[in-house]
């Protein structure tokens, strides 16, 4: 998308910029200088009238018959054989029909086309002269529309014979279609058909067009340059805010861990003194062990299965059961035990 708006950008810029040249200096808008081999007559006896074109204005210079073999050029034509001769043929020869391709094809226009030549028409690249116009980008929709005009090379076949016999070879083709717009169809290569001072002109307006462009571009990297420079200046002050942030963090960090673990594992100190209140007075522990949330307790009370009741009774405290028989100790007196039990909120 941002390659699609800078070519927009370059292309209105170019349009900008081509409004300041004089109108004689646009090569879209004045013909070129040329000598014009313009087929008329009835199409079963067609003949060649030669016209010069030059500095918007013409001068007849005589007529050919195509069908007659043995006439001779008129006398001033021999003088632009090395000229550019620019056929006019008769308009109901020009062929055109709108093609739609998609906007990527813009690229390479030209390589599309010829290679689908033969699908759009009834004919191949190599059998007609051809050339294509855009008419309309539609970005939304992803299509580029075109205007493909094309002459069948075997309509012409004859008057290009005629004018190799006398030693003219057409460099371009111009007519007119149906509904009376004008089209240029190059049948050299585009460099050659060119005139220098064109070619002047096109690169001076491009030029422009370029340092147009570039230069909101420069600007902003400037300004972008004077940012940075003043973050590298205020970094020193960064770096101390970012080292207090993590100290602060760390121990922020440090109390949620260790409340985390207390939760899951249980506060031993609270662990104990729920374990205190709970047993009877008559009960001494000898041993506690408080591992991963399971608990486990051994010792002596007068009365040992009483614990067990007492200690379900508490809410945190969850399945507590003996692990190993409750025995007397040597004098009578009291049971010992050893009891495990979970812990959970």
């Amino acid at each position: 998308m941002a390659t699609g708006m800078l070519r927009d950008i370059l292309w209105w810029w170019l349009r900008q910029m081509r409004a300041f040249l004089p109108h004689r200096l646009l090569p879209g808008d004045a013909p070129a200088d040329a000598l014009l081999a313009i087929v008329d007559g009835p199409r079963e006896a067609p003949s060649i009238r030669f016209v010069l074109r030059r500095r918007r204005r013409t001068t007849p210079l005589g007529r050919l018959a195509v069908n007659d073999t043995s006439q001779r050029a008129p006398t001033a034509v021999a003088r632009w054989r090395t000229k550019r001769v620019v056929l006019q043929p008769d308009p109901t020869s020009v062929l055109e029909r709108r093609v739609v391709l998609p906007l990527a094809a813009e690229r390479d226009v030209a390589s599309v086309l010829r290679y689908e030549m033969d699908r759009l028409t009834p004919f191949t690249a190599e059998q007609v002269f051809w050339s294509a116009t855009v008419e309309r980008r539609n970005r939304t929709a992803g299509r580029l529309e075109l205007s493909l005009s094309l002459v069948p090379k075997a309509a012409l076949l004859p008057v290009f014979a005629v004018l190799s016999r006398i030693g003219l070879t057409v460099s371009a083709i111009e007519a007119t279609n149906r509904v009376g717009v004008a089209r240029r169809i190059d049948t050299l290569a585009a460099a050659s058909s060119r005139r220098p001072w064109q070619v002047i002109v096109a690169a001076a307006v491009a030029a422009l067009a370029i340092v147009a462009v570039v230069t909101p571009f420069v600007t902003q990297s400037l300004a972008r340059a004077q940012v940075e420079a003043r973050i590298a200046a205020l970094q020193p002050h960064l770096a101390e805010v970012e080292a207090l942030r993590r100290r602060i963090a760390a121990g922020t960090a440090g109390s949620d861990v260790i409340a985390a673990e207390q939760a899951r594992l249980g506060d031993a100190l609270q662990v104990l003194a729920t374990i205190t209140d709970l047993l009877p007075d008559d009960t001494v522990l000898t041993d506690l062990t408080l591992r991963q949330g399971k608990l486990d307790i051994s010792g002596r009370s007068l009365v040992a299965p009483r614990l067990i009741p007492a200690m379900a009774a508490d809410p945190i405290v969850h399945n507590p059961a003996f692990v190993a028989p409750v025995t007397r100790t040597s004098d009578g007196k009291a049971d010992t035990f050893v009891i495990h039990a979970e812990l959970g909120p």
